[in-house]
């Protein structure tokens, strides 16, 4: 289990920490908000728990954490005190602005973004069709491309002076975590963030 420097009630989980309900257990919650994630650059500010069709989820109320789910995509937390929010970002959210249109709803000045595990640029191996969009983020070795995401999250969050912790560990060779594109898993690893 990772823990913020930056953002006290919110966590990053590994393949070892367990099912949500078996987290949040440890945590002393018993009710959350999660999202059927589709990979799209929809948003939803909500009040209650319950699963939502959205790869993106906001709240002001107390005590209900939101988690959001992933294996090599971009688990990202973001609060400013009064909200919080959990986003699923992978590489079409963030062709999309899926960070940028949740974090409209946030007091900028006071945003703190936690990035937990993902796919690195070690890794992450991109074709032609996604490398388009990301020239600037793109590294080739032995003629293959890798797609750097921290990158780009990190220049837009330094950019709009944004304070952020961005997690240096890759799902895909990090045995510890589970891994879509290693093995085509549907285990998941967990963020959750609550007020």
């Amino acid at each position: 289990m990772i823990k913020s420097f930056s953002i006290s009630n919110a966590i990053f989980t590994d393949s070892k920490d367990g099912s949500i309900s078996e987290v949040l257990y440890k945590l002393n919650f018993k009710k959350y908000s999660e999202m059927h994630q589709t990979h799209s650059d929809h948003y939803l500010i909500i009040n209650s728990a319950g699963t939502y069709k959205a790869d993106a989820i906001v709240t002001s109320k107390k005590n209900l954490p939101l988690v959001v789910k992933t294996a090599d995509c971009l688990p990202i937390l973001v609060t400013d005190g009064k909200l919080v929010g959990a986003i699923h970002a992978g590489w079409r959210g963030l062709k999309n602005n899926i960070i940028e249109k949740t974090i409209s709803n946030f007091n900028k000045e006071k945003l703190k973004v936690i990035v937990g595990p993902h796919a690195q640029s070690c890794c992450y191996e991109v074709k032609d069709d996604v490398a388009v969009f990301f020239e600037k983020f793109i590294h080739i070795s032995s003629d293959k491309k890798y797609l750097n995401m921290s990158e780009i999250i990190k220049d837009y969050f330094e950019t709009n002076k944004i304070k952020n912790e961005i997690s240096e560990i890759c799902t895909i060779c990090d045995s510890n975590y589970f891994s879509f594109r290693e093995n085509g898993t549907k285990n998941r690893q967990f963020g959750f963030i609550w007020i």
